[in-house]
């Protein structure tokens, strides 16, 4: 029988120490730091080597490739081995293959690099939201308090990546964006140890981790999809897919879009900036406004705003419009994001926390890989302004499948 992870214990989960709490949160802080950066550094790296838009939507699509075939397995070790000991693995990944970028300089190179530090980056924030289950609860309180430090290391960061990549250009950028992995280590290291039980001597040694343990399993993958059976994981698997179909297109053509219309790293950084910041206080507002709205409804109605935002993009002109309406879906997004969590946790039960989590990053890893090639084809044809429009509409049409699931399985009442 596979052993199973002996978890430290907080009875009181609402006031668990400062030293777990700041592990937790400084794990996601620094992983979703990485990809924030990465969303700017990347189009802007790939736009400098002459790419066709084809070819920029591949290398953008291509981050969430290994965390679409992986993250259920990811998961899967973070229930089985410790959440920690992965962290600690994928946090060296993250910090080895940044620097690599400007190193190797080729589109097949690039797609490699992108897959690797997207999968790291995504163990990362799988990590800190599985924490969020196993010693938290679910917590909402403490799901909005990650969401808001997470984002808040998102509103310098972009900015930093601008500024230094306009003034100093690829190699101090990306030698920059390895500062993320470097911090996810040494705050993985607080973490509660998760150890592996002794064996029947017991031994004062853990038990050795078999190999066959850490190799992805089908099973694994199965019962992961089984849990869909539960109709609140499965309304929010199905938004959450949409939602960050959404930051697909912020984190691809939306950069893209805004390098056309003249806007240089620093403005671009400024407007992701802004969209964190805001986002931060939105995910802060999401457990007293659950306590007014039904939970459910709320994350609905914030994903529908959301995609509603960004798809107007074209329409909006001037760089002050573009301002407000990135703080608007900052708010929006950050409200979600741990409604999403607090409903999932609760509804998996306390064994199965990464794999619920790395089924719906499955799910939106999906999404992350569709996106960005599906607007780059529809930009060769129609244009990257239509490319807006048209995801925006099929987007929108598809938040009616959980809509019906939502009123179907009485979720909100």
């Amino acid at each position: 029988m596979t052993a199973t992870p002996e978890r430290e214990r907080f009875p009181d989960r609402e006031r668990l120490p400062f030293k777990v709490q700041a592990a937790v949160y400084s794990s996601g802080l620094f992983a979703n730091s990485l990809s924030s950066m990465m969303n700017i550094a990347v189009p802007l790296w790939v736009i400098a080597l002459d790419s066709s838009p084809l070819t920029i939507g591949l290398v953008i699509g291509a981050r969430s490739f290994l965390p679409l075939l992986l993250s259920i397995h990811g998961g899967v070790m973070m229930d089985r081995i410790g959440t920690r000991r992965v962290i600690l693995f994928f946090s060296i990944i993250a910090m080895i293959t940044a620097p690599l970028y400007p190193a190797l300089p080729w589109i097949p190179a690039l797609i490699v690099l992108q897959m690797l530090n997207g999968l790291a980056a995504s163990m990362g924030w799988i990590g800190a939201q599985t924490m969020i289950g196993q010693v938290m609860g679910g917590s909402t309180r403490h799901a909005g308090r990650l969401s808001f430090i997470s984002r808040m290391g998102s509103v310098v960061a972009p900015i930093a990546v601008g500024l230094i990549w306009d003034l100093l250009g690829p190699w101090p950028t990306f030698m920059f964006l390895a500062i993320p992995g470097i911090a996810m280590w040494a705050t993985a290291k607080f973490l509660p140890e998760q150890t592996i039980k002794q064996d029947a001597q017991k031994s004062e040694k853990p038990a050795r981790i078999p190999l066959r343990d850490l190799l992805p399993k089908f099973s694994d993958y199965v019962n992961a999809f089984r849990m869909l059976a539960v109709p609140a994981i499965a309304f929010v698997v199905m938004i959450a897919l949409i939602r960050i179909s959404g930051n697909g297109i912020k984190s691809s053509f939306y950069v893209v879009y805004l390098n056309e219309i003249g806007l240089t790293g620093t403005l671009i950084g400024l407007l992701s900036s802004a969209n964190s910041f805001f986002g931060g206080f939105g995910a802060l507002g999401a457990r007293p406004l659950s306590r007014i709205f039904n939970g459910p409804v709320l994350l609905f109605t914030t994903v529908v705003l959301s995609i509603a935002i960004i798809s107007v993009t074209p329409l909006l002109g001037s760089f002050f419009l573009l301002m407000v309406f990135a703080c608007l879906r900052g708010t929006t997004m950050g409200m979600s994001q741990p409604l999403m969590i607090s409903i999932m946790s609760k509804s998996s039960g306390e064994a199965k926390q990464g794999q619920a989590v790395g089924l719906r990053t499955t799910m939106n890893r999906l999404a992350t890989v569709i996106i960005p090639i599906f607007m780059g084809g529809i930009m060769e044809v129609a244009g990257i302004e239509m490319s807006f429009y048209i995801t925006g509409v099929i987007l929108t049409l598809l938040c009616l499948a959980p809509l019906w699931g939502m009123i179907k399985a009485g979720l909100h009442r």
